[in-house]
C-alpha cells in the first residue's frame, strides 16, 4: 500500500439530492479531491481547530488530544485506507515512548485529531484512484461558518 499526504481544505456544507450535509474536503497533491461526508459535531470539531478560537471549555477531541499529550504520545499520522459501501475507513497511528499503537477510528475523528497536533492526513493511493475527483466535480459547497440557504 502506497500512501499519499493529502491537506484538510475544509469543512463544508454540501448539497445533493438527498438534501444538505457536512462534508471534510481533504485535498491530493494533484488537486484532486476527495469530499468526505461526516458528522454535524464533528464537522464543527474540525472547522474549530481549523480556523479557531478554541472554545474556553476542552470539547472531546480537544480533550482526547490533549489527553495523548500529557500522556507523552504522538499521532504519527492518520491512514484512510478503504472504502465500503459509500464508507470510509482511517486507523490513528500511534508513537509512544515505549512503542507503536494503531487504532481503528471513524476519518471525521481521525481528521480532528490530526489537525489539532499538526499530523499528517495520508490516504492509500488506490482509494485515490477511486474516490478522488477533479473540482468541477464535487458537488455544490459552501464554507459551515457560511451556512447553507
Amino acid at each position: 500500500m502506497e500512501l499519499v499526504t493529502c491537506q484538510v481544505q475544509g469543512v463544508y456544507f454540501a448539497s445533493s439530492e438527498f438534501g444538505v450535509a457536512p462534508v471534510v474536503l481533504l485535498e491530493t497533491p494533484e488537486h484532486l479531491y476527495i469530499p468526505i461526508f461526516i458528522g454535524i459535531y464533528e464537522a464543527i470539531s474540525i472547522n474549530n481547530a481549523l480556523n479557531g478560537p478554541r472554545s474556553a471549555r476542552p470539547m472531546t477531541h480537544d480533550l482526547f488530544a490533549d489527553t495523548l499529550q500529557q500522556l507523552g504520545a504522538t499521532i504519527r499520522e492518520v491512514t484512510i485506507d478503504t472504502l465500503e459501501d459509500g464508507v470510509y475507513y482511517a486507523t490513528i497511528s500511534l508513537d509512544f515512548g515505549s512503542g507503536d499503537l494503531s487504532i481503528d477510528c471513524r476519518p471525521s475523528d481521525g481528521i480532528a485529531l490530526a489537525v489539532r497536533l499538526q499530523s499528517p492526513v495520508l490516504v492509500d493511493d488506490m482509494l485515490l484512484k477511486d474516490a478522488a475527483v477533479p473540482s468541477d466535480m464535487l458537488p455544490e459547497m459552501r464554507d459551515i461558518d457560511a451556512g447553507f440557504g
